[in-house]
């Protein structure tokens, strides 16, 4: 053989092997955590950050000032895919959509949150924006408020983001997914199985997967109308409602 072509299928050879561990290693990093039916999660867009202290502690490269946080980085903050991060995710999103300067991106840590539950989803929200839950009012940034009345898996959520005295009132009208009838259903479903998953059969496995599956893209992919109500709100009524939060 020709000294040229065998380097040449020499060198194409080895191009096809990088191609090779670079294509598994891309699939580890989209399929190493979750059940692959939900690879649509690694293409929703991420939610940019700017961090002061992340500057500060030297953390980032170089000329390199903001931080991403994906609803991946959600999963893994929650420990699996489900409703509950998807909704957080989303309803951060539209937070930082509302609240944000045209020109650059918000500070991660910038924001307050008052959510009318304590549960996971305002959880979520609360870690995708940076607030701290302190005991000590002044310095608190994530607070409870059960005075808020709503129907049924109907949360209301007031945030306000400190550095543009901005704030806005959103509301996550979650039974619109697939009604309360069906969730009450699959919450059932759901502790059954936290007691002993024996006793739950094999076709209520599937329809809990089957629709936790479809609500987590139905959520993610803004498919459900009205599902997300975004609203601004007058900043000095968010700082009174706040006030009262700190005084409880």
């Amino acid at each position: 053989m020709n000294p040229i072509m065998k380097h040449l299928n020499t060198a194409g050879l080895f191009l096809v092997f990088l191609s090779m561990i670079f294509y598994g290693c891309e699939r580890t990093n989209r399929e190493g955590y979750w059940n692959e039916k939900y690879d649509f999660i690694y293409d929703l867009p991420p939610i940019v950050f700017h961090y002061d202290h992340g500057i500060l502690a030297g953390g980032y490269p170089d000329n390199k000032e903001t931080v991403e946080i994906q609803f991946n980085d959600v999963c893994q903050y929650m420990g699996h895919v489900c409703l509950c991060g998807a909704g957080g995710y989303k309803i951060a999103e539209k937070a930082v959509n509302a609240l944000k300067g045209r020109d650059e991106p918000p500070e991660r840590g910038g924001f307050i949150l008052i959510s009318s539950r304590d549960h996971a989803v305002s959880d979520v929200i609360a870690y995708v924006l940076g607030c701290s839950r302190r005991n000590d009012p002044g310095e608190n940034q994530y607070f409870i408020d059960t005075s808020i009345k709503a129907p049924a898996r109907e949360y209301h959520y007031y945030i306000g983001y400190i550095p543009n005295t901005k704030a806005i009132h959103i509301i996550y009208r979650k039974h619109l997914l697939i009604g309360n009838e069906l969730m009450d259903s699959l919450w059932k479903v759901g502790l059954s199985y936290e007691n002993d998953p024996s006793s739950v059969s094999q076709a209520d496995m599937e329809l809990y997967r089957n629709t936790m599956y479809d609500m987590v893209k139905d959520v993610s992919m803004d498919r459900k109308k009205d599902l997300i109500e975004v609203e601004l709100m007058d900043y000095d009524d968010f700082q009174a409602m706040l006030k009262r939060s700190k005084a409880k």
